[in-house]
């Protein structure tokens, strides 16, 4: 959880596209088979916090993070994006914890405590007892504050938060550097001789020592157990609070120094460098989806999110337990649309709502029919630019197939129907990619492969979303309210679900980025902003914003326009950019060649 927090100051002056090579990391092996990029994580707020956040800790209305090398705790408002405090501490490290009213934060340099008030935001008391190791654990629980100590990591303070004073040590193994508190009882893992001492807090005694896997550190409790995350062999270790024994040890496949390991909002989630997210079924112990590629350092779970620390990227992600899991669906049924074709008020089929498709290239429809009574045929209806075609389904075990090869770009409207009856489901669309086959392919690629998206401007209180289907309502609204809008629009708002289908899966393959500007309670949308790709030779981006009539009249226009041009001149890895309609008229746009990409 917390290498290379050294280099954060120097990157976070230079632009990314003139940023030096980092030193390369070593891939750890993780999970193949459940393995998928970064890229897939949509971030429901990212938080800037301007140094390297590690550590975090979830409280009351407030979320807290630290940056060791720039010497500050920041707070977090957990229901926007925005840092809404920066607490001095020196060094802070070993963790953070909420507790009596007030955040706990150790130092390493000044080996004390600071404790400050959460309701003024104000250091209050600095107690005189210092982390065993900058990497590990505090915790808060039965009244008191929980810290090992000495270098050692051979002893374990209990601070009463009444008189800020220790007033008992615990003597512990050797190497016990991570405390928490969960069922009544403080655990605390010694990563040299690979146990979890268990500590009660009415006698102030060790009661139990249990053995783990190799080199435990970072704990976690939740889902009913306690967990360790094993660094030798990047293993977890799940223990049964009340027996006090090991129920499994689960493979994750990140062995290693640093990483972090959470728990709740129904599963176990670890981070590590090279993996920065792994979801852990407590039910099954396993790993169900692991996230390769760029970021992560710490992780924790909090106001229904999982907040992850991205400490070289300088920002701390939030993103719902729901998205993570949806954002790679184990099958096409997940999100399939359902429909009643004989109106008695039952599922007769359902239909595979696709993302997106290629032009020139067969696409494959999914369909599975449920209501055994039908016998008739299935047939694919498909319509491109005002073009029809049937296409018969193929049954394939439960499932029936149709392959479809459209040659020009834009919308598929398709639906499943009964062969001779005329019974149809609803229609779906599903669009093609914004950008040319060359990007979307991936043959030629956008960002690199390890890019991290950059946090958003931050602009008054209005709120990046990106554009995906959950904003549709939103979306179709702005696109009428549009400025300079005049008359009826042609897309109908079937189409738009369409567009932000394929917006998303864009976003999440790195092949294009799009954004809806919302108002703060996100019941309206004002604008959108698109980084795509160029279609003209010359540039590396293209860039393209507009707002709403009602956004023309707040005033945001010039403000977005203005930080989304400093934004992408700093935060991104392009070197020409151009912003069509804006830089040059679109008759001028249109007049250059085209990307030969």
């Amino acid at each position: 959880m917390r290498t290379y927090a050294s280099i954060v100051v120097i990157l976070a002056a230079v632009p990314l596209a003139a940023q030096p090579q980092r030193p390369p990391e070593v891939p750890k092996p993780g999970i193949p088979a459940v393995q998928y990029p970064t890229s897939m994580l949509v971030p429901d707020g990212q938080y800037e916090i301007g140094g390297g956040p590690d550590w975090l800790v979830a409280g009351e209305d407030m979320m807290w993070t630290n940056a060791k090398q720039q010497n500050f705790v920041a707070r977090m408002d957990p229901r926007t994006s925005a840092v809404v405090a920066r607490v001095k501490v020196t060094k802070p490290c070993s963790g953070l914890i909420i507790g009596a009213g007030s955040l706990w934060a150790p130092s390493c340099e000044e080996n004390v405590v600071y404790r400050i008030d959460t309701a003024t935001n104000q250091t209050i008391a600095k107690i005189p007892v210092g982390p065993a190791n900058t990497e590990g654990g505090i915790a808060f629980g039965a009244g008191s504050v929980w810290m090992p100590t000495t270098p050692q990591g051979t002893a374990l303070a209990r601070i009463d938060p009444a008189t800020n004073a220790i007033v008992s040590t615990i003597a512990l193994p050797s190497g016990s550097f991570t405390a928490i508190y969960g069922f009544g009882l403080v655990w605390v893992s010694s990563t040299e001789t690979g146990v979890v001492s268990v500590v009660n807090p009415a006698s102030n005694a060790v009661i139990a020592k249990i053995p783990t896997g190799k080199n435990p550190r970072f704990m976690a409790v939740g889902e009913g157990h306690v967990w360790t995350l094993n660094q030798s062999d990047g293993t977890v270790t799940k223990i049964d609070p009340y027996t006090k024994a090991v129920t499994a040890t689960i493979e994750v496949g990140v062995p290693g120094t640093g990483g972090d390991i959470a728990a709740g909002e129904g599963s176990v989630w670890v981070t590590a460098r090279t993996i920065p997210l792994s979801r852990i079924d407590p039910i099954a112990n396993k790993v169900v989806q692991q996230f390769k590629g760029p970021g992560g350092d710490a992780i924790k779970t909090g106001h229904g999110s999982v907040w992850l620390s991205n400490g070289r990227w300088g920002h701390v992600w939030r993103i719902l337990p729901s998205k993570i899991a949806a954002s790679v669906p184990p099958s096409w049924m997940t999100k399939a649309q359902k429909s009643d074709l004989d109106g008695d008020g039952a599922t007769d089929i359902v239909m595979e709502d696709l993302a997106t498709w290629f032009p020139g290239e067969p696409t494959t429809f999914r369909a599975k029919l449920l209501n055994p009574a039908i016998k008739a045929p299935l047939m694919l209806k498909a319509v491109l630019n005002g073009k029809d075609a049937l296409v018969p389904f193929t049954k394939q075990g439960d499932e029936h197939t149709a392959t479809f090869t459209g040659n020009e770009p834009r919308w598929i409207h398709y639906a499943v129907c009964t062969q001779g009856t005329g019974m149809c489901s609803p229609e779906l669309v599903t669009a093609s990619p914004t950008t040319t086959m060359a990007f979307a392919s991936k043959k030629v690629r956008f960002v690199p492969a390890d890019f991290l998206l950059p946090a958003m401007p931050k602009i008054k209180d209005y709120v990046w979303n990106i554009l995906e289907p959950t904003i549709l309502d939103q979306d179709y609204q702005a696109l009428v309210d549009r400025a300079g809008q005049t008359g009826p629009i042609s897309i109908k708002k079937a189409q738009d679900y369409g567009e932000l289908k394929r917006h998303e899966w864009e976003f999440q393959n790195q092949t294009a980025y799009s954004w809806g500007i919302l108002t703060a309670d996100k019941t309206q949308e004002l604008g959108c902003v698109y980084i795509n790709p160029s279609r003209k030779t010359g540039y590396d981006a293209q860039v393209r914003i507009w707002v709403t009539k009602q956004g023309a009249e707040a005033g945001l226009e010039p403000i977005l326009e203005a930080a989304v041009r400093e934004w992408v001149k700093t935060k991104w890895p392009f070197t020409k950019v151009i912003y069509p309609g804006r830089d040059m008229t679109m008759q001028q746009w249109n007049a250059l060649p085209d990307s030969t990409d």
